[in-house]
């Protein structure tokens, strides 16, 4: 460190008072997301920008939770917190009922409209509605509302709500869902 440049604790410490000149240098310094875990957060359907966003909460969390007279740097303990988030994010995301079906066919609002010919189009629209209609025949009433209510992201407590069952119902609607679509072979040609 050269005459004059602030030592990072310094510069924590100056943020945590509300001064924040250094803000952005600081979050370059200590901001660290190890490798591998960047890679499994992507596997997990993060976007790169969702990872930075998640990390700069971590690095704020750590600002303020960060205690000098425990005798760790800060570079260190904002590396260990974002990792940690990361990590956490992850792990909850890999979760079944909080994860979001990365790989899904949605049923209802699809953009089935492109620039190829008519005939194209009216094709596309036929195997839409052709899949459509092998899920709903594999599925019961209540399957086919709760998958198309969760497909259009309502959390399980909202999609009990607008059918009157309980999330646990909903919860196991979504497993019997998933077993009988993969069991059936209702999304293949």
């Amino acid at each position: 460190m050269s005459k004059g440049e602030k030592s990072i604790e310094t510069m924590a410490d100056d943020i945590r008072r509300g001064e924040y000149d250094d803000f952005g240098k600081l979050l370059n310094l200590c901001a660290y997301i190890p490798k591998e875990i960047f890679t499994e957060a992507l596997k997990f359907g993060y976007e790169k920008e969702d990872i930075y966003q998640e990390s700069v909460i971590a690095f704020l969390h750590a600002l303020k939770s960060f205690d000098k007279n425990k005798g760790t740097g800060f570079r260190t303990y904002a590396s260990v917190c974002i990792k940690n988030h990361i990590v956490s994010l992850i792990r909850s995301g890999n979760r079944v009922k909080s994860r979001a079906m990365i790989d899904y066919v949605p049923i209802d609002d699809i953009d089935i409209l492109s620039e190829k010919g008519p005939e194209s189009e009216w094709i596309e629209k036929e195997a839409f509605y052709d899949i459509k209609k092998r899920i709903a025949n594999v599925l019961s009433d209540f399957e086919f509302e709760v998958l198309k209510l969760y497909l259009a992201g309502y959390s399980y407590r909202k999609i009990g709500e607008k059918l009157c069952k309980t999330e646990k119902s909903v919860s196991n609607a979504l497993s019997r869902i998933r077993k009988k679509l993969r069991s059936s072979g209702a999304l293949e040609k």
